[in-house]
């Protein structure tokens, strides 16, 4: 659930060349409803990673991007140009094939090191031999909880092993943190879904004393160290890149998947060791995972007139999901950190609660923990709770449906599933009224919602007294509880918001879980078994 940011007057430094907008970022601000005025901004203030081609400037066109945020968008991406001209009459690169350019041949070799043994417990007391992934692809990631760029990149290992873990990738973490219970802690409430151990240190010894963190290895199929990579990347597709590279490889026969002993290279902090990367796909639509040697089939669109039936069909499912729902218990929880320039946490807030009912049957919260706000820069009022609750997760039931403009975008596939991607955008704003405005991921097999990302509009529809009220993205995914409905799960939004005063920079992590069916014997159950 998304709540409003109300920020008070006080100015907060933001480093302005953070995370530059990707297309994918410019079209979601797009269909989010973003204004010409706020594009230039961001623009301004953030810069591009892509550079603009008449495919995309067709795209941005057609959500609704001006002549002025085309002009903007073409000269920030224009200084990403080498300063080398083409001749006369010949094609200018591309920044695709710039980047690829400059990355080395992707073919392993026995010069890579052997990634060297090691034994340690996780964090629930079990064994982790790295020697038990043999044939996998590893990403091996060195951290710590106070680390600040270990807690921006974490987000994205998680993101990166639900993507791939099932087609023989593993993430494995290594804290160096001096106590186990600061670890246990982040792990919980970042929901790592990845082995964790604390290290010791001959592991400290083995990868070359680790000179800074967080220091990233990637190990492939081989058992050698294709990468290893000092701080954490300012472009994070890299690790995808590098990860579907690693995994179209084969082992290689007569190769030692891991070894007893060894040197690895020594970490240059802030630096990347190339490993063999994919090409990049710069069109700005919905990316879909490498699935080894041969790409994956293009995915067939469905026609017009059956686009329209699945809208029609997932609001109805929607619905029954909506009604299900309230049919079950759960316990959430809200956590939203404000971090300064150099990812450290300077201000919290969080609240837990259950979500129960009465024995008259009426649905009810129960705070069950609630320590003290110290957010600096925004402050949660009484309305950002009621979007917690009402906003987010967002249902987009056949009732509600007339309110909202839904376009198909495409089909393209989700983690181990395939799903139709639909823009959804409210057709008018009523005072009053907040909405939803981004991209949602229907399965289309069992045509339910399974992953939405946006971000609330109208913006500035609270400001009062010259505060301003801004949203961040988010993403929200849902998981099949009980077999048949995809419930929430995990909500997480990293975003720097820009307010007239400043940039804030803030974490959210919404979790649900513990989702319990009533009782039959409660009179008040819509749903009975």
């Amino acid at each position: 659930m998304l709540l409003v940011w109300l920020v008070v007057l006080v100015p907060a430094v933001v480093r302005p060349a953070e995370h530059p907008l990707s297309a994918d970022d410019v079209t979601l601000l797009l269909i989010g409803g973003a204004s010409a005025d706020r594009l230039l901004t961001l623009i301004d203030q953030r810069g591009v990673d892509f550079q603009l081609t008449p495919e995309l400037e067709k795209k941005f066109r057609d959500q609704g991007a001006t002549d002025s945020v085309i002009e903007a968008l073409k000269n920030a991406g224009e200084k990403l140009a080498s300063p080398g001209e083409p001749k006369p009459g010949e094609r200018a690169a591309t920044l695709e094939e710039k980047i690829n350019a400059a990355i080395p041949s992707p073919s392993p070799s026995n010069d890579d090191p052997v990634a060297p043994t090691f034994s340690l417990q996780d964090l629930a007391g079990k064994p982790l031999n790295l020697a038990d992934y043999k044939g996998k692809v590893v990403l091996l990631n060195f951290w710590a909880s106070w680390c600040g760029p270990c807690r921006s990149e974490i987000p994205k290992l998680v993101e990166l092993e639900r993507t791939y873990g099932r087609q023989g990738f593993q993430v494995i973490g290594v804290a160096v943190d001096d106590s186990a219970r600061s670890v246990k802690k982040f792990y919980e409430d970042y929901m790592m879904n990845y082995p964790v151990a604390m290290c010791d240190s001959r592991v400290r010894s083995l990868y070359g004393g680790l000179q800074g963190i967080p220091t990233t290895l990637l190990i492939g199929r081989d058992g050698r160290i294709h990468s290893r990579i000092g701080g954490a990347p300012r472009n994070f597709n890299w690790f995808d890149q590098s990860v579907q590279r690693l995994l179209s490889l084969p082992a290689g026969e007569g190769k030692t998947a891991v070894a007893e002993s060894g040197a690895a290279h020594t970490a240059v902090p802030g630096s990347v060791t190339t490993a063999p990367a994919a090409r990049t796909n710069a069109s700005g639509a919905p990316t879909q995972p490498g699935t080894g040697t041969a790409a994956m089939p293009d995915l067939p669109d469905p026609s017009p007139d059956r686009v329209q039936q699945i809208i029609r069909a997932f609001a109805a499912k929607e619905a029954l999901f909506k009604q299900a729902r309230d049919n079950y218990t759960f316990h959430q929880s809200n956590k939203v950190e404000e971090l300064d320039p150099d990812g450290n946490t300077v201000g919290m807030y969080q609240q837990d609660w259950d979500i129960l009912y009465d024995d008259k049957g009426q649905r009810i919260e129960h705070v069950t923990y609630a320590p003290t706000d110290t957010l600096k820069g925004v402050f949660i009022t009484q309305d950002d709770l009621e979007t917690f609750r009402s906003i987010q997760p967002f249902v987009l039931t056949n009732e509600e449906l007339p309110q909202y403009e839904v376009k198909y975008m495409g089909h393209a596939k989700v983690d181990e599933i395939t799903a139709y991607v639909f823009s959804v955008r409210p057709r008018e704003l009523k005072k009053g009224r907040l909405y939803f405005q981004g991209v949602v991921w229907v399965d289309d097999q069992d045509l339910q919602i399974v992953k939405s990302e946006g971000k609330i509009v109208p913006e500035g529809a609270h400001a009062k007294h010259g505060q301003e009220s801004l949203f961040p993205r988010f993403t929200t995914y849902r998981e099949q509880i009980d077999g048949k409905f995809w419930f929430p799960t995990f909500t997480m939004a990293d975003d720097t918001l820009y307010f007239a005063t400043g940039g804030v920079h803030l974490k959210e992590i919404i979790r649900y879980s513990e989702y319990k069916q009533l009782s039959p014997r409660c009179a008040s159950c819509p749903l009975r078994r």
